[in-house]
């Protein structure tokens, strides 16, 4: 009898958890660097708005470690394997022209019970400086 009842406690608590999931989404974007090979990398979690007023990328969505050092993507792939690493699954990718300069977009998601947790240990240079505050 104890078996069932424990039994029956752990599903209803496996269900709860569960349904308490929700997806959330972060799109990768890439463009050309000006005046330099490479890709700048910004990472949208929907928090931030990521264009400036001048039409490019900014900065500030880029991600940094702990120290608040930018981390370095070689390219899309790179950021995409990096995300993989935290637990997020890459859904489409497309491309889209804006102010004369192409973008390459990846979706990403993730299933978690908050945004906090589904962007646990990554952190944007917005969201570092506002830590440091």
């Amino acid at each position: 009898m104890k078996r069932l009842c424990f039994l029956i406690v752990l599903v209803f608590t496996v269900v709860l958890v569960t349904a308490q999931t929700k997806k959330y989404y972060c799109e990768v974007k890439g463009v050309e660097k000006e005046l330099t090979s490479g890709l700048k990398i910004v990472f949208d979690f929907g928090n931030n708005p990521v264009y400036s007023a001048w039409g490019g990328l900014k900065s500030k969505q880029k991600l940094v470690d702990e120290k608040g050092e930018e981390i370095p993507f070689n390219s899309m792939v790179d950021a995409g394997n990096y995300l993989s690493d935290k637990g997020w699954t890459f859904v489409q990718a497309y491309t889209s022209v804006y102010s004369s300069q192409a973008i390459v977009h990846w979706i990403f998601v993730k299933e978690a019970t908050s945004p906090e947790e589904a962007v646990k240990g990554i952190m944007t240079k917005d969201d570092y400086n506002k830590q440091k505050k």
